[in-house]
């Protein structure tokens, strides 16, 4: 693992703690992103002591785009920012957070949406490859659409079989929530815990460990899974493998469109939507929806009466 940097100023330690924090969730933290907060926390000191850590000059100045970067750099500083704001905050701080959104990258990229017939042949291919671990992890981005992160970050307590429910705890936005399992998830979710030998005594031990029963690392992981995604043949129009945040993606078209053909209407779909996947609004859900025009022309025809009821004969 890379080593942690030094961060200069009277609150070095708490990026410092920070860094620590983030790695406890099963973030790598690359050293690329640690320069950006060496970056923060060097124009912080530069400034009189603030009780809380980062003040509003401090963050008007710090979000503003220097003379000729680039927007996706200075989008990523301002990321990392709100990020470390918002640990802050939650560790009993007040600063002031950069609104989301401040900044939006503009760029064509678009991700690859995943049909089921090839998230089956996936599974297949890593049933017959990989390690209960990662088969686990293929299935939880499958079905629950949740982070690598957060995947990696689970331990077993997080995991109630009972109640057919899994517990993300701190994640993006330090928010917490509880998702229900599929039918299908319970069933092999239940079976992993009892062919790995893990019960509920297992508490906070990692849920899907590495080989020295360390807490996965989220970027290992993702290479790990590149590899199944390529022996799969499952790939992007550049004829790479598909990403891991790819799944997420596709799960959030996947379910928008069953909730819809189960008679859901979109304007309720949505909010439910940006609540299991842990967005703040549905705002970032939006920007998971890429639609074939095969999914949007079933959407649109399913909320056919919707528009009848509000615009009438309308056209």
């Amino acid at each position: 693992m890379v080593d942690i940097l030094v961060f200069a100023g009277p609150h070095g330690e708490l990026f410092t703690g920070y860094v620590r924090y983030k790695r406890s969730l099963g973030y790598s933290i690359s050293t690329g992103y640690q320069y950006v907060l060496r970056e923060i926390a060097r124009f912080i000191a530069d400034y009189p002591v603030d009780p809380d850590v980062v003040s509003r000059v401090a963050v008007e100045k710090l979000t503003s785009r220097k003379p000729g970067e680039a927007v996706s750099t200075q989008c990523k500083r301002i990321a990392i920012l709100r990020q470390f704001c918002l640990w802050l905050a939650s560790t009993g701080y007040t600063p002031a957070i950069p609104p989301e959104g401040l900044v939006r990258d503009t760029t064509d990229f678009v991700p690859r949406i995943v049909a089921a017939s090839e998230m089956a042949h996936i599974l297949a291919i890593a049933d017959r490859t990989a390690s209960e671990q990662r088969r686990l992890l293929l299935r939880l981005l499958w079905c629950c659409g949740i982070r690598s992160g957060e995947a990696c970050a689970l331990a077993v307590s997080d995991l109630d079989i009972s109640a057919g429910t899994i517990l993300i705890r701190h994640a993006k936005g330090d928010r917490t929530r509880l998702l229900p399992m599929s039918a299908s998830l319970w069933e092999y979710a239940s079976g992993y815990l009892e062919r790995c030998g893990l019960t509920a005594e297992g508490g906070t031990l990692p849920l899907m460990p590495t080989a020295r029963g360390n807490v996965p690392r989220s970027n290992n992981a993702g290479a790990a899974l590149s590899g199944i995604f390529g022996r799969a043949g499952v790939l992007t129009r550049q004829g790479k493998p598909i990403r891991p945040h790819d799944l997420r993606h596709s799960y959030a078209v996947h379910a928008l469109e069953k909730m819809v053909d189960n008679g859901t209407d979109i304007y309720v779909a949505l909010p439910l939507l940006a609540t299991y996947m842990g967005h703040a609004d549905i705002t970032s859900t939006e920007y998971y929806l890429r639609f074939t025009q095969d999914t949007l022309l079933r959407i649109i025809d399913a909320q056919q009466q919707v528009s009848q009821r509000v615009f009438g004969g309308a056209s």
